[in-house]
Formats: structure tokens, C-alpha cells, sequence
């Protein structure tokens, strides 16, 4: 089940890369109840020059030997487009562990009738000799995953059908990572709304979302370059480093000491739901020789970030600082 929902699953980073790069707004899956998967963009997706769409498409769906040069780069002769960027997507391996597979492309000069001007249909069956037989999709885990994709770039509608079951599930978040936040908190947010940010710096996009509650929080729910991240990675030691650093900054404006900034945050993030997302372009998170010199620039790029947001956010509001000052039990200080 995990091998045929991961395939599906490069389908979503694809349509996640049409919504981002080529202004695709409604995008659909459609999992059969023969096995098979239907991906539908209502757009096309990459902006090519004209009569080069389908022998470029066929090149991305050539599995490739070598993706990236030393210096991650896409090989020579590569054709540019979103793809070969970060996020990586590599339709190579879809052709390579599909039997059938189907591309469907059709443009404004294209004479059929379609309901949109231009779009892309993807068509595959997990090759069954590879694959045990159907059921094959986890839902839930796909479902869980549009969830989190339809936040990072708002405005776009996904939508998933199961037709083994008969069931669809249509996803659109206008707010993005605040509507997600707001649905991951387990308390309720009252008058409370999300803090929003964003910035770039360099090659690293940082998203962020976060709310306090008087009552318990989600914690930090985190995302690298589209996919959780649930362990330790620099990004959540950044986003933790960050708050901290903010908050003791508002305590030495009250006259608080220095031993005194050294607290506990324990109950800080007790209460506090946040979602982050982090999106860093040519960095193998893996690889522990390039991991290491990688995730000393994250950390701290989202630490400074981070900081400087949270301080911002409560010098606005000095009743939100009252607030968070007091879930944290910092208030008497």
C-alpha cells in the first residue's frame, strides 16, 4: 500500500509545483477502484516555448541516471522549468514503476473540446507485477498530505475521490498556514487569531503560522521542502531557539534580569500551536557531509527569523505579550 500511495504521492508534489509555479487553481485525484490513478491540472502547468511542451514532457518522464551535477544543478541539456527546482519531482520513476501510463496534454491551439484552455492529465496503474494487487491507496495518508499541501500555497482546490468507496474530499484554504493552524489547534482559539509570516533570505523560504491558547497546544508541527519533519531537524531547533530569544527580549525591556531571562518555556510551548514550513533549494538533508554545513545556516536563519517576528508581533500588541507572558507564567516577572 505504502509503494502505490508514495507514486501517487509524486503526483501531489507536481501539482503542489503547477499551483506555485504555473498559477494552476484546480487540481484533482482520482483513485479507482481498478487500481489505477487519474491527476488532472486544469492549467498547464510550465511556461514552454511553443511546440516544445510534449518532447520536454517526454524528457521529464525519461527516468534519468544522473538528476544533478555536483554542484545541484540539473545535467547539461536539462530542460529548465519547475521540476528541476526545489522541490524535486521525479516523473521518471512514475514511467519506470507504472504499466499502463497516460499523458494527456492539451494547449490554447489545441482544436478538442476541453473545459479549460490548456491542462495536464496523468493517467497510471502501479505495475502489477511489482505491486501487491488493490486495495492499494492509503486515503487517509493522502488526505493528510492534501491537507498540508493546499496550506503552503493558499487559494488553489484540490480535491480527492475515492472511488472504491464513493467518497471526495475537496480542500481549499484561503488563509493558508493560518486556516491549517487554526484547524490543528485542540483548543479553542477564541478572540485569538493566528500570527502569519513569511520572508526569503537567499535560497531559504520560511512560512510560519502560530497561535496561544489558554488551553493545551498542538506544539510545533513542521514541514522541509514539502514532507514532515517530525525529529529534530534545524528548522524546529531554530523555531525554539527563536521564541526564546524573543521572549527573554521582552522581559529585558520590563528590567527583568539576566539570570531571570534564563527560563523555562516548558509551558510556553505547553500552549502554543505553530506550523512552519521551511523550503530550502539545493540542500541534501540527508547526506551527512553537506547536512551539517546546511543545518548550521537553517538553524540560524530561522532563529533570527523567528526572533525578530515573535518580538515585532508582541511590541504591536502588548495585550497578545500579556497574554503569552502569562500561559508562560513570566507575567509576574
Amino acid at each position: 500500500m505504502s509503494g502505490r500511495t508514495s507514486l501517487v504521492d509524486l503526483l501531489l508534489t507536481l501539482g503542489f509545483v503547477a499551483a506555485r509555479d504555473g498559477g494552476a487553481q484546480e487540481l484533482s485525484v482520482s483513485l479507482r477502484a481498478d487500481g489505477s490513478c487519474r491527476f488532472h491540472v486544469g492549467l498547464w502547468p510550465w511556461k514552454l516555448s511553443c511546440g516544445t511542451s510534449v518532447a520536454q514532457l517526454e524528457t521529464r518522464l525519461t527516468p534519468q541516471d544522473v538528476l544533478t551535477d555536483k554542484d545541484g544543478e540539473p545535467p547539461p541539456g536539462t530542460p529548465s522549468g519547475g521540476l528541476w527546482q526545489s522541490p524535486f519531482v521525479d516523473l521518471g520513476m512514475l514511467c519506470a514503476l507504472s504499466s499502463p501510463l497516460d499523458v494527456i496534454v492539451w494547449t490554447e491551439d489545441d482544436t478538442a473540446p476541453r473545459t479549460s484552455k490548456s491542462g495536464l492529465c496523468i493517467t497510471f496503474t502501479p505495475d502489477a507485477s511489482l505491486f501487491e494487487p488493490p486495495p492499494c491507496f492509503d486515503v487517509p495518508r493522502l488526505r493528510e498530505r492534501i491537507e498540508a499541501l493546499s496550506a503552503f500555497h493558499p487559494g488553489v482546490t484540490w480535491t480527492l475521490r475515492d472511488e472504491a468507496t464513493g467518497t471526495e474530499a475537496r480542500f481549499l484554504r484561503e488563509e493558508g498556514l493560518a486556516d491549517l493552524c487554526r484547524d490543528l489547534a485542540p483548543s479553542p482559539l477564541g478572540s485569538q487569531n493566528p500570527l502569519c509570516f513569511q520572508a526569503k533570505v537567499g535560497k531559504t523560504s520560511l512560512q510560519l503560522a502560530l497561535v496561544w491558547t489558554e488551553g493545551p497546544g498542538r506544539g510545533v508541527v513542521a514541514w522541509a521542502n514539502l514532507f514532515a519533519r517530525n525529529d529534530a531537524g534545524p528548522h524546529r531547533v531554530g523555531f525554539r531557539q527563536g521564541m526564546r530569544d524573543a521572549i527573554s527580549a521582552r522581559l529585558a525591556r520590563r528590567g527583568v534580569s539576566a539570570r531571570a531571562r534564563r527560563f523555562d518555556a516548558t509551558a510556553l510551548f505547553e500552549h502554543l500551536t505553530a506550523v512552519l514550513h521551511i523550503q530550502v533549494e539545493k540542500t541534501d538533508w540527508y547526506l551527512m557531509t553537506r547536512e551539517r554545513r546546511a543545518s548550521a545556516e537553517v538553524q540560524s536563519t530561522v532563529t533570527r527569523l523567528v526572533a525578530r517576528w515573535v518580538e515585532q508581533a508582541l511590541v504591536e500588541d502588548p495585550k497578545l505579550e500579556e497574554f503569552v507572558l502569562k500561559v508562560a507564567g513570566l507575567r509576574s516577572r
